[in-house]
């Protein structure tokens, strides 16, 4: 049975059939205030009569909303504070990312309530609570194209995991790390905080149908940017790319997308599979069994080479019909990418 597939702006997902990106490279990160990166924007298929938001210039979003979805892991949805009064629309291309500024000392924020969440994380993490402007430099250094301009921010790449193009808003799954620069920034938000934004980057490209089948292989919060594509081409009414997702997690308490995962598993053209590296000493495998939802492909092991090689191999067609979407740590993409090699698969791209 096939599922129909429809767009809706309600779900905040739209992705036309042509997305044209440019050429140059991503933003180095260092947040120049005038980038050589940014002469020329990103161009893209909207609808009649709108334009995108998102143009390459940093503009002020309100944080709406956060959420704690594991123990390391926050959800954010940030909305743009002053919309302009044309008819535009707020729209990420598939696998693309968002640069987050943030400026490298903070004002006085002991007068403002912090999120209680964020508030909790930090008493669980003392390396936190120096404050991000007093974070130890990085052991090598990107040369700054504006040499002239003081070094007042730090930036960070983050790829939203939702957006709604309508309301001006996205979502995006944000890792913390104890002691991190943006971690500490991040810290101090609470709903109501003013924050920076630019985009869009990215060099991932899509053409409907090009492929029969994609496969991806994603790691921890590195789900984001596969996840995203995935769903793109997945909301395409016309693409029937065949798509199959396998995703490597620590413990089952770390899983991120569980509930959007198994709502797009209703397709007939997606699958998914989730390896936990690690279980718990008390959890046999009926324990284990009773904390996986009816018909969860939850495995509770890694991933090993030979199960890549069982899925690439039973794919129906030749490698040039087949695109392979990476992403996650460097031993993580090097471990897949020798598998690809052993099957003389080339079509690899690594977000």
């Amino acid at each position: 049975m096939i599922y129909g597939r429809s767009k809706s702006w309600v779900t905040g997902w739209y992705f036309p059939k042509i997305l044209e990106m440019s050429d140059e490279p991503d933003c180095c990160g260092t947040g120049c205030t005038n980038c050589v990166l940014d002469l020329k924007p990103v161009r893209q298929q909207l609808p009649l009569g709108t334009v995108n938001v998102l143009d390459r210039a940093y503009k002020e979003f309100t944080c709406c909303s956060i959420e704690q979805e594991t123990e390391e892991v926050f959800r954010f949805r940030f909305r743009l504070l002053n919309p302009p009064d044309n008819d535009s629309l707020l729209v990420v291309p598939a696998g693309c990312h968002l640069l987050l500024r943030a400026p490298k000392t903070r004002s006085d924020t002991t007068n403002q309530s912090p999120d209680v969440r964020l508030q909790a994380w930090r008493e669980r993490h003392p390396a936190s609570a120096m404050g991000y402007h007093q974070s130890p430099a990085p052991a090598s250094r990107i040369e700054k194209f504006d040499k002239s301009e003081a070094d007042l921010y730090l930036s960070r790449p983050y790829t939203p995991v939702a957006f709604q193009p309508e309301e001006r808003s996205f979502d995006v799954l944000i890792k913390m790390e104890a002691g991190g620069a943006m971690t500490d920034y991040l810290l101090t938000l609470r709903v109501g905080s003013k924050t920076e934004w630019k985009g869009v980057y990215g060099e991932f490209r899509w053409e409907r149908n090009q492929y029969c089948n994609v496969v991806a292989f994603a790691q921890g919060v590195a789900i984001a940017p596969v996840y995203s594509a995935l769903r793109a081409i997945l909301d395409d009414e016309e693409d029937e790319t065949r798509l199959t997702l396998w995703a490597c997690f620590r413990d089952l308490s770390s899983l991120l997308l569980r509930r959007e995962l198994r709502s797009m598993a209703a397709y007939w053209n997606f699958k998914y599979a989730l390896y936990i590296s690690r279980r718990s000493c008390e959890e046999n495998d009926e324990r284990f069994s009773e904390k996986i939802k009816y018909n969860e492909p939850i495995h509770g092991r890694r991933m090993e080479a030979n199960d890549i090689e069982r899925l690439l191999t039973g794919l129906t067609g030749d490698a040039s019909s087949l695109l392979v979407l990476l992403c996650g740590t460097e031993p993580f993409t090097r471990f897949v990418k020798t598998v690809l090699e052993k099957l003389r698969i080339e079509n690899c791209f690594t977000f």
